[in-house]
């Protein structure tokens, strides 16, 4: 960069700093950055930069961008990066906030410019329909990916389709079907290849169901396919297609109409016109189905001018060199080649994105009536505010049916709303039994991590020095749990009664037990009190939870404590308990026979998404639809993570919202049986399902008896009331 245009930069910059703009330090403008995934974290690198030269930028660090919307929003940061998707979910949710300046790549006024290319045999000439002209033709459809710009996001593929096909809403039907039988009615042999669901079953039953749209491919109909995508879905209308939709820059390159030498069949083919009409392919402004935007800068007002003349005085030197300050911020920006053009003057996001043909449009597409939701059940106000960002971010991206989400009172509440066949709930494993039992609920899908550690486990916790040595050897010892009838109440009860032979009865097993929420159940004050005498207490309040249990071992009130390894290895580390942390030093797991590795005596997934029982099947696919596609797009599948908003990050500096943030992937029952989850020993919810009486009478009858009869029960279970 030339001196004088460094010098003048320091000025320009020094002169924000004194205006006072910025919401940091001294008026320091604040960019918000959200970290990359992988080796290369750009924040890590380059925000310190920024602090030693006194540049008057300060960082912070966003979970997402939807995260950085509202600290923009609230006017605890000035400005950050954005893609016009972040946009539209900035304007349903009412965000006020400017845009500055356009990122762009290319010198082109659009980031994508949607074509539809066809094989001149079908068009007709003279004024005719749209629709006339492609019924029955072979679509080369350039499919839909975890990349929501190559190839085209569901609500931009969507938007494509629906100027062609009539909206179909077959109540017996899930949404997605209702789409793709359009498709598969209107077009003749087509290709449409890739996946069409997340649910690889259902994905191979709907190809064979509509197997003309597989019919034109060439291989397997997936992401495999030579005719899959932007480039595949081209060479599929060049060898036997008869339309498509394509990058307008992709459609000259594939036709050589940007050099000498054109494509020996670039004659065959023809620009196809909403109204139409065609247009040869060497027109150099051709009829546009839909434009896609830059990603922008967007500021909160009060910045919007300082943040706009900031990006504005960029030059091409700051790209190339990032070991100075402004080079830095060129690189936390993401500039790789262009600078950001100035909007004069800023626009709110509305204005912005009414500039591109037909993308405030797809997102304004009506759905059908009666209209369908997924409703998510919530018990608290920070779960309900991720939920409806969860919301915004999956109805931005054409995921249907729409997500809704609920605020009840408790978990309790939210599972008898889920029992009526209204809502879905999201609850630990710890609500498993409960759930299927008093409340007819079921997994749909299970919050599922590949690493042991960060799984649900139950494992039996004592002193060194006791010396217990296996799981036998607790016979006639006092035991202290989390929580009554949580996961590890019915591990334990299930893994005794497996191997020690107790017919469903802890009878003569442990002499005292300790299980914190029983007091609050209805059954009688002797009951109560048998199971809770031992437990500690504040106040009036019996104390739940890992950490109690194995203080009452720590303390000789209790000999063993089944708890979480992870909860044990935490306070075994010293990252939890700051009084006296070395006492846990003096505990140890004890391994059942079965599973010398892990050393644990159950382990379950990390929460479950729980659905009413007696839901239909077609109800139950549009569930798994749409958790596995935001899964897929706000998950954790890298290198393809969308950035736009975290299922399983924090939210407003909180842990495990609505989602634990150990969840790898949202699976179906079907991922108990694939590896590595197979090889992992005594897993919890196979056991609720295996055909044993005792199972069956802790899960089905006690659901069906009376208070009265439950406390009698507990005195057939645990001996030492008797």
């Amino acid at each position: 960069m030339p001196k004088l245009a460094v010098i003048f930069f320091v000025y320009f910059l020094s002169g924000v700093h004194s205006q006072g703009t910025g919401s940091g330090t001294n008026g320091n403008l604040r960019l918000c950055v959200v970290e990359g995934r992988g080796a290369y974290k750009r924040a890590a690198r380059h925000c310190p930069v920024l602090d030693r030269e006194k540049s008057g930028i300060e960082c912070v660090l966003g979970t997402d961008r939807l995260d950085c919307l509202r600290r923009i929003s609230k006017g605890s940061v000035d400005f950050g990066v954005f893609s016009p998707e972040d946009l539209v979910a900035a304007q349903w949710a009412k965000i006020d906030v400017l845009v500055t300046n356009e990122m762009r790549s290319r010198s082109r006024p659009y980031a994508r410019t949607i074509v539809a290319v066809a094989n001149r045999r079908i068009l007709q000439d003279g004024s005719t329909y749209l629709a006339a002209v492609l019924r029955n033709a072979s679509l080369c459809h350039p499919g839909v990916g975890v990349d929501d710009i190559r190839p085209l996001s569901d609500t931009l593929s969507g938007y494509l389709e629906s100027l062609v096909l009539e909206r179909a809403c077959d109540p017996e039907l899930s949404l997605t079907e209702n789409r793709i039988k359009a498709l598969s009615q209107f077009f003749g042999n087509s290709c449409k290849a890739g996946p069409w669901l997340l649910d690889k079953a259902r994905d191979a039953e709907l190809k064979r169901r509509y197997p003309t749209l597989c019919a034109a491919c060439s291989g397997r109909c997936d992401t495999n396919d030579p005719y899959w995508g932007d480039s595949g879905a081209l060479a599929c209308l060049a060898s036997h297609g008869d339309v498509t939709w394509g990058e307008l820059d992709d459609v000259r390159a594939y036709f050589g109409l940007t050099s000498k030498e054109g494509h020996a069949s670039a004659d065959r083919f023809a620009y196809l016109c909403l109204d139409g009409s065609y247009q040869d392919l060497d027109e150099p402004n051709p009829c546009i189905w839909l434009h896609r935007p830059w990603p922008v800068i967007v500021a909160k007002r009060k910045a919007s001018e300082a943040v706009s003349n900031l990006a504005s005085s960029l030059s091409d030197g700051a790209i190339l060199v990032s070991e100075n300050w402004h080079g830095a911020l060129a690189a936390l920006l993401e500039l790789h080649q262009g600078l950001p053009q100035p909007l004069a003057p800023p626009l709110v996001p509305l204005d912005y994105l009414a500039r591109a043909r037909g993308f405030r449009e797809a997102y304004s597409q009506t759905g059908c009536q009666p209209p369908r939701h997924i409703t998510l059940c919530t018990s608290s106000l920070i779960e309900s505010n991720k939920c409806q960002w969860l919301s915004e971010a999956g109805a931005v991206y054409g995921i249907v049916p729409p997500l809704q989400c609920s605020l009840r009172s408790s978990v309790e509440e939210c599972l008898r709303a889920a029992r009526d066949g209204s809502e879905l709930v999201v609850a630990a494993s710890d609500w498993l039994v409960r759930a299927m039992r008093d409340y007819s609920v079921s997994p749909v899908l299970h919050e599922a991590t590949p690493i042991v550690d960060h799984t649900s486990t139950v494992a039996a916790i004592v002193q060194k020095s006791s010396g217990i040595t296996d799981i036998t050897s607790l016979r006639g010892k006092r035991a202290s749990f989390p929580s009554y009838d949580g996961l590890a109440w019915h591990s334990v009860f299930k893994y005794i009664n497996r191997n020690e032979n107790q017919n469903c009865q802890f009878k003569n097993f442990f002499s005292d037990v300790c299980a914190p929420g029983v007091e609050k159940r209805n059954y009688t004050q002797s009951v109560k009190d048998a199971f809770t005498n031992y437990c500690f207490k504040e106040g009036d309040e019996i104390v739940s939870g890992d950490e109690q249990a194995l203080r009452a071992v720590v303390e000789g009130k209790s000999d063993v404590a089944f708890v979480s390894l992870a909860t044990f290895n935490l306070l075994r580390g010293k990252l939890i308990s700051a009084q006296e942390p070395q006492v846990y030093e003096t505990l140890m797991p004890i391994c059942p026979k079965e599973n010398p590795k892990y050393c644990f005596l159950s382990w379950a997934n990390i929460g479950h998404i729980l659905a009413a029982k007696n839901i239909t099947a077609m109800r139950r696919q549009e569930v798994i639809n749409v958790f596995t596609k935001l899964d897929q797009l706000f998950g954790k599948h890298y290198p393809f993570h969308n950035a736009m908003f975290s299922m399983y990050g924090p939210y407003n500096h909180q842990l495990d919202i609505l989602f634990h943030n150990n969840t790898r992937i949202l699976a179906t029952d079907e991922m108990l049986n694939s590896h590595p989850y197979d090889k992992i020993p005594l897993n919890f919810e196979r056991s609720l399902f295996k055909d044993s009486s005792c199972d069956n009478f802790d899960i089905n009858f006690a659901a069906k008896t009376t208070p009265l009869a439950l406390s009698l029960i507990f005195f057939t279970l645990v001996p030492f009331l008797l």
